[in-house]
């Protein structure tokens, strides 16, 4: 069988699996341009027809390098050739604050304005990504959430169809059918951790155990799953364990740590960070003592008569009084 006739095939099983691109669907696809995601779009084109599927186009220009608008213009002309609507949304650079952060929430912001009630974004993310984002989680000492990292199905009407294939099996598949791309310089420069994992840890995994890519990305799937059985049970836990916006501490002190700690995290609402100072708040809890805590976020949780309660505030105001 072809390379290019076995990545396709791949594909629509993996949609038809899963159930990521129903019949019928309206397809917004995000397309930077790169490999991965003109890829997909590619992907996306071959099978409109069999699926029956509404595709348009969706580029997000980032601003952050002077050649951006090259990019635009080649995902623009790329649509036009396929017959395709293309949309162009510019996002400006933040005036302080993690970049990578601030691109990420608008890029989500984009998607959710743009999807209809029954459309859905597709977005180039690959085994690759996968298993580099496994990896700059690991260095982080992250837990279930991060080291799960991405899965086919993203937040909101977020779908990752691309999850099965590598960067380079994509890049050999577009050389195929005979389809260019745009390079991003920024991904050849190492000042970016990622950056440094794909150029320098990816390889010599590869070379001490070819297919290690795939291996990680397996690993960070499994992971998935038990981030969602986790979650389930952190949720019923708080769901028994609160009245209201209180809590006994009895009962909290009977619950296993790491769903103690879940539930701490829960109720300063999942923030990225944060651990120490949970873990933290969890041994404090545990001293009994009265007085006040600040938990990631600024929640303010009170002990007082065997009691903790909640007090949701928008900015933190100190740590700890007893």
């Amino acid at each position: 069988m072809s390379l290019q006739r076995s990545v396709e095939n791949t594909f629509i099983a993996s949609i038809k699996l899963r159930d990521l691109l129903p019949r019928g669907s309206e397809i917004l696809a995000a397309v930077s341009g790169g490999s991965d995601s003109v890829a997909l779009l590619q992907l996306l084109h071959r099978f409109t027809n069999h699926m029956d599927w509404e595709v348009a186009v969706l580029h997000i220009d980032h601003r952050a390098r002077p050649e951006s608008s090259e990019d635009a213009a080649f995902v623009k002309d790329l649509a036009e050739r396929m017959g395709l609507h293309c949309n162009v949304e510019e996002i400006s650079l933040p005036v302080s604050g993690s970049v990578e952060g601030y691109f990420s929430a608008e890029r989500n912001r984009i998607y959710r304005e743009y999807s209809s009630e029954n459309g859905l974004v597709t977005t180039g993310h690959t085994a690759s990504d996968r298993a580099e984002t496994f990896i700059l989680r690991l260095l982080e000492g992250s837990g279930l959430r991060g080291l799960g990292g991405m899965d086919y199905i993203g937040r909101g009407s977020v779908r990752r169809p691309l999850l099965d294939f590598s960067r380079s099996e994509l890049r050999e598949y577009l050389e195929a059918i005979g389809q260019n791309w745009v390079e991003d310089p920024t991904n050849q420069e190492d000042s970016f951790l990622r950056n440094r994992i794909r150029h320098r840890v990816i390889p010599v995994l590869e070379s001490i155990s070819p297919g290690s890519t795939y291996a990680i990305a397996r690993s960070s799937a499994n992971l998935s799953q038990w981030r969602d059985i986790t979650a389930g049970v952190i949720d019923d836990s708080l769901d028994k364990l609160l009245d209201g916006d209180t809590f006994r501490i009895d009962k909290y002190l009977c619950l296993p740590r790491a769903v103690r700690l879940g539930i701490l995290w829960a109720i300063c609402d999942r923030p990225r960070g944060g651990k120490l100072e949970i873990e933290k708040t969890d041994r404090w809890i545990l001293g009994k003592k009265e007085g006040f805590h600040i938990l990631p976020g600024g929640t303010r949780i009170i002990a007082e008569g065997g009691m903790i309660h909640i007090q949701k505030s928008l900015k933190p105001e100190g740590k700890v009084e007893n």
